[in-house]
């Protein structure tokens, strides 16, 4: 890895650069170790041709350290905390969805269904699973399951009502896209740990970076909370019901107060990032807002309040 041309001016000191660089020519240790590394640098150089100037593991409060003290040309200041969530094991990696299940995306109804089915299912099987799976992905509401079994007593497969989305009709997610669902839990761990290495006084920003783009979902829901039906709200044009977030969200309660600012970015620049900022009482804070839209520009990205 060659050091990016923002940097030919010393706003990495050499030293600290030679860290990340070793780290990727002569790995060692976990795997996910590396692969974390490895989102780090391109995070920096995104960073530096950004023109900004940064500091790689700067201490911070109680003897821990943020990944990046960043400063920009136009004295914006922030912390930087990179964490790396690893795609999840893949209930069907490499097995194409079914033409007889792949009928349900005809349903017309606005939401995403995750779709698990047993891989020894024959036609006749999965011809039942799907029959099964029509009337529930027409009724059930979002976060609700239903498991489907044979007469014997042998499980054909589940579905689960996801989120509502913007299509006119059901979005089916299998395999890896699904498996992300299981992986919320391992990112609010994530946003903890990095919420235990903030610098107090100033402005942090959490950037969560993926292998892949369909873990957007998946740290949004962490940060935001599950999202469930709302029957005391007027529903938009399209919906039956209308929907919110339950309380068990990172920001959910007005807990972990001074994180306002979390990013999310696949390293392999698959899909757009995002970046989600929480405006305590209201009113954003100056800095938080000068902040967000230095990211917004290194990330290349849209701000979402």
């Amino acid at each position: 890895m060659t050091p990016p041309s923002a940097d030919r001016g010393g706003r990495v000191a050499g030293r600290q650069i030679r860290r990340l660089v070793e780290a990727l020519d002569e790995p060692s240790g976990r795997e996910d170790r590396f692969l974390s590394t490895v989102a780090e640098a391109v995070l920096a150089r995104r960073l530096l041709e950004a023109g900004c100037a940064i500091d790689i593991e700067r201490l911070t409060a109680g003897g821990r350290h943020a990944d990046f003290f960043v400063r920009a040309s136009n004295n914006v200041e922030c912390w930087v905390h990179v964490k790396r969530v690893g795609a999840p094991h893949a209930m069907e990696p490499s097995t194409p969805l079914p033409a007889v299940l792949s009928q349900l995306s005809a349903t017309k109804r606005p939401v995403s269904i995750a779709v698990r089915w047993s891989p020894t299912a024959g036609d006749a099987q999965l011809l039942t699973l799907r029959n099964a799976l029509e009337p529930f992905v027409r009724e059930a509401s979002v976060g609700d399951e239903v498991v489907v079994r044979a007469e014997d007593g042998a499980w054909l497969g589940a579905a689960r009502i996801v989120a509502p989305t913007a299509e006119g009709t059901v979005t089916v997610r299998t395999g890896v896209d699904a498996g992300w669902e299981a992986a919320i839990p391992r990112v609010q761990r994530l946003l903890r740990k990095a919420y235990s290495q903030f610098m107090p006084g100033a402005v942090n920003v959490i950037c969560i970076a993926s292998d892949s783009p369909a873990a957007y979902d998946a740290v949004e829901t962490a940060l935001l909370g599950t999202i469930i039906e709302r029957w005391d709200r007027f529903p938009p044009r399209g919906h039956r019901v209308a929907h919110g977030r339950a309380e068990d969200g990172f920001w959910a309660r007005g807990q972990y107060e001074m994180s306002s600012l979390v990013a999310w970015f696949p390293v392999d620049g698959s899909a757009p990032a995002h970046i989600w900022e929480r405006a305590p009482h209201g009113t954003p804070h100056v800095r938080d807002g000068a902040v967000a839209a230095l990211m917004s520009r290194v990330l290349d990205t849209a701000r979402e309040l």
